[in-house]
């Protein structure tokens, strides 16, 4: 068994010893490095993938951390939450649940025009949606 690790200057090194696979109780699988030379090595956590090899390699990738939005709260609103994003964004995010029995179709259109009336004043909001009214009207009749 073959292994490779970063000591503490930063360079790669080579040990070999013996790995043990387990499992425990709780169904998560364990790995039991043996190694024959004294060696010290820091401590690590992340999440890995672990690729065990027919030759005895066993090959580990570190997964890129996730990226979180880590959005600010603009407007809450009853089935979701208006943000400002670090990447100068503004999110809507709307979720309602089958099991409600409410008209989820009217809650998609009536909360998002709630929490942008807050945001932007409800005149520039009266304003916006007449003009949207007045063209679907042109569009729908043709005049």
């Amino acid at each position: 068994m073959e292994t490779r690790q970063k000591n503490m200057n930063g360079k790669e090194v080579t040990v070999e010893g013996m790995m043990v696979f387990g499992w425990l109780k709780t169904g998560l699988r364990t790995l039991d490095f043996e190694c024959c030379e004294d060696m010290e090595a820091e401590a690590f956590n992340g999440d890995f993938r672990v690729q065990g090899m027919r030759d005895g390699n066993v090959y580990m990738t570190q997964r890129p951390k996730r990226v979180r939005s880590n959005a600010m709260l603009i407007s809450k609103t009853a089935h979701g939450r208006l943000s400002g994003t670090r990447d100068k964004a503004y999110q809507l995010t709307l979720k309602v649940f089958a099991t409600e029995g409410i008209d989820w179709q009217k809650t998609f259109v009536t909360e998002p025009i709630e929490a942008m009336a807050d945001l932007m004043g409800r005149e520039r909001m009266c304003e916006i949606l007449t003009n949207i009214v007045n063209k679907l009207n042109v569009e729908e009749y043709g005049g």
